[in-house]
């Protein structure tokens, strides 16, 4: 797949993002059918599965549970073309308005598009060879770049235009919610993840800007609350009325409240108001125009026409000429009306049980509509991050999503990692599981996170440079290092910094059990090149891997870290499902394993070669791993190195296919 396919495929990402109503469906979306008796409105479908068998969200106005939620179903689209037929059909006004909503729509897109292109186009100009090692065309604009660096930073395609996409979907929540109040979330800091509920119908659903609260019968209503991370315990204030909630966010990730019950001014669903109409009409305008003529021009009048003599054999003829345009008809949706009530809660011990929140369930929804059901990595529950932090200075810089933080360096080297946020004392740690450099950020009183050094870090960037036969992007390696330095809320990400890194890098030095260019543990090093033959058009199956040394075989780490792989399954495979999406309590002490056995690291260059930094002469054992022709490939065997040069070649003769 060329790089204008992959360029073309962001750019219908790109129009999604801006536009997310305005798409085409053989499904008339936002308007409200009546099925036997009950309405249901068509809020969205997959964009990538337009098959029969493709999903679309279904909302249910007359199906409002105790909460005060409307149900939100998942039903196919062959499904819904056999039953909507058979349901009371929107009127001809209501299917024009939402043409109409959708016409505007596309308007505000190419008017946005037009004026980023307008406003890049000096930095589409300076966009160097540096920034651009693979000749790839530079973004047309600042969403284009934007989704460029995500999902070259690794995070799930979907994830990168769901999450943004969510944004447009949020007036879901204030036509069902009995919320007041629209506190927008801080520009970066902590925040809460997932729902956590509790006896007495206690239940909290954290979600952009605020968190939904109810108990005792109350329907959910959204308030704004904060962290204050700077106690022995951190501490979760919500602006419930008559009084805040001081609650404590435990270390076994629990949140409990002060002993006894509590009172809480809330609300409770008291009808609904149906959504309101405005056909469409035709106008029509009129305007003359006259023009002179001569006796033998002159025909005789038709409709509309007056001729008059202008004398000198002259005549004026003037015609009237009638417009007709059609005006769209406008709507406005239902809404849940609410009433306020006061109720007496239990005590708060509430606990994350695993279940979703109404955001999580949309961003889900959202997700699926631009994947084959890939919802990526789950996102924690607890304290979690927002927003970007960086250094002008350096370049360096740091955005949280909810499910991992993208490590940057300058505008577009950018690498996505997992992470967890632990209270340590009076202040906040965040832990960023990078493999090859792993990194503490303290959040400190003003808010800036300190890395606790000032050297040079590694970023393990990639750039897009097509499709595979999967349609799965596919990257060359784009690497910068910048320097280490205090980060500082910032609403962008840094236009400059960093310097291009080599082709091959090792990584830190692990308390100097790790082999480095710049301080070898041995004279015996390692050349590495791939044998693999390259596909047209596409970067080396093996470009831009880490190639890893270990002290012990994959088996022995893993053994010897207590991780039990059972018989017949492969290791890697193992690994695969334990750091997968499910993630489960073994990953950590297989990274852990791997990081106390590696003894030398290097990645490779576009070619798939790179030269491992020296180590002691002896026996020692690959861990290496790839794709090839739809084949999971590995090398874990051992080697004998000598003092002085050696060399291998990877290729799929000396390799294991993982089944």
């Amino acid at each position: 797949m060329s790089p204008t396919c992959s360029n073309t495929r962001l750019a219908i990402l790109l129009a999604f993002l801006i536009a997310p109503f305005a798409a085409a469906q053989d499904v008339p979306l936002h308007v409200t059918y009546v099925c036997n008796g009950e309405r249901i409105f068509i809020e969205g479908c997959n964009i990538r599965d337009t098959s029969d068998n493709g999903t679309c969200m279904v909302e249910h106005p007359d199906h409002v549970n105790a909460g005060g939620l409307a149900a939100i179903t998942s039903e196919t689209r062959g499904s819904l073309k056999k039953r909507l037929p058979t349901c009371q059909q929107p009127t001809p006004q209501q299917l024009a308005a939402a043409a109409a909503i959708a016409k505007k729509q596309q308007a505000i897109q190419d008017a946005n598009e037009k004026k980023a292109n307008d406003q890049l186009a000096p930095t589409v100009q300076q966009f160097s060879n540096a920034n651009n090692p693979s000749g790839i065309a530079p973004p047309k604009n600042a969403e284009e770049r934007a989704m460029r660096r995500c999902i070259s930073s690794g995070r799930l395609p979907a994830s990168c235009t769901g999450n943004q996409l969510l944004g447009a979907f949020a007036g879901m929540l204030s036509s069902v919610l009995g919320s007041d109040t629209k506190t927008a979330a801080p520009s970066a800091g902590p925040d809460m993840s997932g729902v956590y509920q509790g006896a007495g119908n206690w239940r909290l659903d954290f979600v952009d800007g605020g968190v939904l609260v109810n108990c005792a019968g109350l329907s959910p209503n959204q308030e704004s609350y904060h962290l204050n991370l700077a106690g022995a315990h951190p501490e979760l204030i919500i602006e419930t009325r008559p009084k805040p909630l001081v609650l404590t966010v435990r270390a076994d990730g629990t949140i409990v409240g002060p002993p006894g019950p509590v009172t809480i001014d809330g609300v409770v669903a008291g009808g609904y108001t149906p959504g309101t109409s405005t056909p469409g009409h035709s106008q029509t305008s009129t305007y003359t125009t006259t023009e002179r003529m001569s006796a033998n021009q002159v025909q005789p009048a038709a409709s509309g026409q007056t001729i008059s003599n202008a004398g000198g054999g002259a005549y004026d003829v003037t015609t009237t000429h009638t417009n007709t345009s059609t005006v769209g008809g406008s709507s406005t949706p239902g809404y849940t009306n609410f009433v306020p009530r006061r109720a007496t809660c239990p005590a708060i011990n509430l606990a994350n049980k695993g279940g979703a929140g109404i955001q999580t369930m949309q961003t889900d929804l959202l997700k699926s509509m631009f994947s084959d059901g890939d919802k990526g990595a789950p996102t924690p529950a607890g304290i979690r991050m927002h927003g970007i932090y960086a250094s002008t200075a350096t370049g360096f810089s740091a955005q949280f999503f909810p499910e991992s933080v993208i490590l940057g360096c300058g505008p577009d080297v950018a690498r996505a990692y997992p992470y967890t946020v632990a209270a340590e004392g009076t202040h906040a740690v965040i832990k960023v599981a990078a493999p090859d450099h792993p990194l503490d950020l303290s959040l400190s009183p003003d808010g800036s996170l300190n890395p606790g050094a000032a050297g040079p870090y590694l970023v393990h960037g990639r750039i897009v440079t097509g499709e595979n036969d999967n349609g799965d992007f596919t990257f060359a390696p784009m690497e910068k290092s910048c320097n280490l330095a205090v980060l500082a809320p910032a609403k962008e990400i840094p236009t400059s910094g960093g310097t291009a890194a080599p082709a091959a890098v090792a990584s830190a030095n692990n308390a100097g059990r790790l082999s480095t260019p710049a301080a070898p543990l041995g004279n015996a090093t390692l050349s590495i090149v791939s044998g693999l033959p390259p596909t047209p058009g596409q970067p080396n199956a093996l470009a831009a891997h880490p190639y890893i040394l270990l002290r012990d075989s994959y088996s022995d780490t893993l053994a010897k870290a207590g991780v039990t792989v059972p018989a017949g399954t492969s290791p890697f495979m193992f690994t695969a499902v334990a750091c997968g999406p499910n993630r489960t309590p073994d990953c950590a002490k297989i990274n852990a394993a791997i990081g106390a056995s590696a003894i030398s690291v290097a990645r490779s260059d576009s070619n798939g070669s790179a030269t491992l930094p020296g180590v002691p002469p002896g026996t020692y054992y690959f861990m290496i791993s790839t794709r090839y022709n739809n084949q999971p490939l590995t090398w874990a065997q051992p080697i004998q190195l000598k003092s002085g040069a050696n060399s291998v070649t990877l290729d799929q003769k000396n390799a294991t296919p993982v089944n």
